[in-house]
């Protein structure tokens, strides 16, 4: 197998309600557009001039994609998820970092937290920050186990 940089990324969010935990995420999945696919858990740099697009294109069924992510499942109800991933781009798109985050907090608290974390990431690489992305998704347990995920997709086209 060959792997190639990417050059093209989406960032994106979303929360899903499922029979079970795994369902839940599952869903969670398909609601972002890549619950047909593997995905290929990476680190968190991001490559040189990458281009941000908006949605998830038509992939093949089984595809692997590499994707840094961030998830939190939960069946107890009346409990408050959230995920979130943050994103830093340095001056003239020459690369970033993506933080990623999950907990039982509000998607205000799990926000801050990745801003803290890229800022911290490019102030020990000695990067200048010149853009911040952020995805992230809550939701309150009800009744069936719910999932939040936040996701960066890299695509190699």
């Amino acid at each position: 197998m060959s792997w190639t940089t990417p050059r093209r990324a989406f960032i994106g969010a979303a929360t899903a309600e499922g029979g079970t935990k795994l369902n839940a995420f599952d869903n969670a999945l398909l609601k972002l557009g890549i619950g047909n696919v593997n995905l290929v858990k990476l680190s968190s740099v991001i490559p040189a001039h990458i281009e941000w697009i908006d949605r998830v294109h038509d992939v093949p069924t089984g595809m692997l994609l590499p994707t840094v992510y961030a998830h939190i499942e939960s069946d107890e109800p009346g409990m408050t998820i959230s995920a979130a991933l943050g994103v830093g781009i340095s001056e003239n798109n020459e690369g970033g970092l993506i933080y990623e985050y999950s907990g039982y907090c509000t998607r205000e608290e799990a926000e801050e937290m990745v801003r803290r974390m890229v800022e911290e990431g490019f102030a020990v690489r000695g990067w200048k920050l010149a853009e911040f992305k952020v995805a992230s998704a809550s939701v309150t347990v009800r009744e069936k186990p719910a999932a939040a995920i936040a996701a960066v997709v890299m695509f190699p086209y």
